[in-house]
């Protein structure tokens, strides 16, 4: 990839060079720790120089990519004393690459069935090249289909 040919904020750059020079060349990885609390099962994940440099280079991003920004955003809710409130689903498990539909309904069934309260989950979805955002209100019966490209029909699997 052609660093010199992207627009982007300096310190975005030195992450791009980093990984240029120090992961891609060795193929290291990131390990990211993901509690189980956040998704419901204790796990690690690996990012991936790929990953981050199609972040940089605002290319679709993976499942990977998405998690790893909901864990910076676990560790917001619970610094806010918020956790009890919002509730994450991990995208590697529901989104439309990941496995069969029976696979992911069972995975997204388990999640929300421990909900209390006034919670609301917060589910990232690829239903094929591009993302979309469902917020679910399980004791509301309520679902948010939140989507930033105009006059797309809802995917029929979610």
């Amino acid at each position: 990839m052609d660093l010199s040919k992207l627009d982007m904020p300096a310190p975005l750059l030195a992450l791009c060079q980093y990984v240029e020079t120090k992961l891609k060349p060795s193929n290291e990885t990131i390990r990211i720790h993901m509690p189980e609390e956040m998704f419901g099962t204790d796990h690690d994940t690996w990012l991936l120089s790929e990953d981050i440099l199609q972040f940089a280079s605002m290319v679709e991003i993976g499942s990977t990519v998405i998690a790893v920004y909901m864990r910076y955003l676990f560790d917001y809710f619970k610094m806010a004393n918020m956790v009890n409130l919002v509730g994450l689903v991990d995208p590697g498990q529901v989104s439309s690459q990941s496995g069969t539909l029976s696979h992911r309904s069972k995975h997204l069934s388990e999640r929300l069935k421990n909900a209390d309260g006034d919670q609301f989950y917060l589910v990232p979805y690829n239903p094929g090249g591009h993302w979309v955002l469902i917020i679910v209100r399980p004791a509301k019966e309520t679902i948010y289909y939140m989507d930033s490209l105009p006059n797309r029909s809802v995917d029929e699997d979610m």
